[in-house]
């Protein structure tokens, strides 16, 4: 998140278009975005913060027990209007913030 934060600093506009977005992973050089401990009770805190996006670790789709299917099993748990988004790079998390965010 301080990765997106810092971009938006240094480009034109509003990345998030006013939206409260939320997110984790850990971010190599090449912009790869990797596993993360407790996921499940960041979404949890994120959701009482209102948030209405949480950016989540892909892990390229490994399924099972990735970052991104324990958050959006929590989410469901939780019963939150949160979107659960996967994502693999800061690549990825730009693109939805630029074209899928209204």
């Amino acid at each position: 998140m301080f990765s997106l934060e810092i971009y938006d600093q240094l480009t034109e506009g509003d990345l998030t278009k006013g939206h409260q977005i939320a997110g984790t992973g850990e971010i190599d050089y090449e912009g790869n975005v990797g596993r993360i401990g407790g996921i499940d009770k960041k979404v949890v805190a994120a959701d009482r913060e209102g948030v209405e996006v949480f950016f989540a670790p892909n892990e390229g789709g490994r399924g099972g027990d990735s970052n991104y299917e324990v958050a959006k099993k929590k989410a469901k748990e939780i019963d939150t209007d949160m979107v659960i988004v996967p994502v693999d790079t800061f690549d990825d998390a730009i693109k939805y913030l630029k074209e899928e965010l209204k």
